[in-house]
């Protein structure tokens, strides 16, 4: 299994290779604006501003962790039983009726809805 960054590992203990200890400290200047546009992003997608720093420089993906998306992700749960739910239905009646067609066309229409809003806000 491919270990992640240490950047991205959520842990509070130490990494049992000694590598990976973040160690090392980099101290750099920034207008008063600048820190805060950090500091909010850093909010905003639930994350600490020094991680939020490492993964700029070290050009990886900033993960979001907003309570926005972390509602999408339940969602997006509730529709997958719902979608299994259906599954059953149709299974158990063998043909499709109104209302599964319907149930299946909003759920794909909220599954891309909360894809391209989930898209667009990583590419920020």
């Amino acid at each position: 299994m491919k270990k992640k960054p240490s950047a991205l590992r959520n842990s509070r203990r130490k990494p049992d290779n000694p590598e990976d200890n973040l160690t090392e400290r980099i101290t750099f200047r920034l207008t008063s604006t600048e820190k805060n546009q950090l500091t909010m992003k850093a909010k905003e997608r639930g994350i600490k501003l020094s991680l939020l720093c490492r993964l700029i420089v070290m050009r990886r993906r900033i993960p979001d962790r907003s309570p926005q998306t972390l509602q999408w992700f339940r969602d997006l749960v509730g529709m997958k039983n719902n979608l299994n739910q259906i599954a059953h239905h149709l299974n158990t009646t063998k043909e499709p009726d109104q209302w599964t067609i319907e149930a299946i066309r909003f759920i794909a229409s909220e599954i891309d809805k909360a894809k391209n809003t989930l898209t667009d806000s990583s590419h920020e």
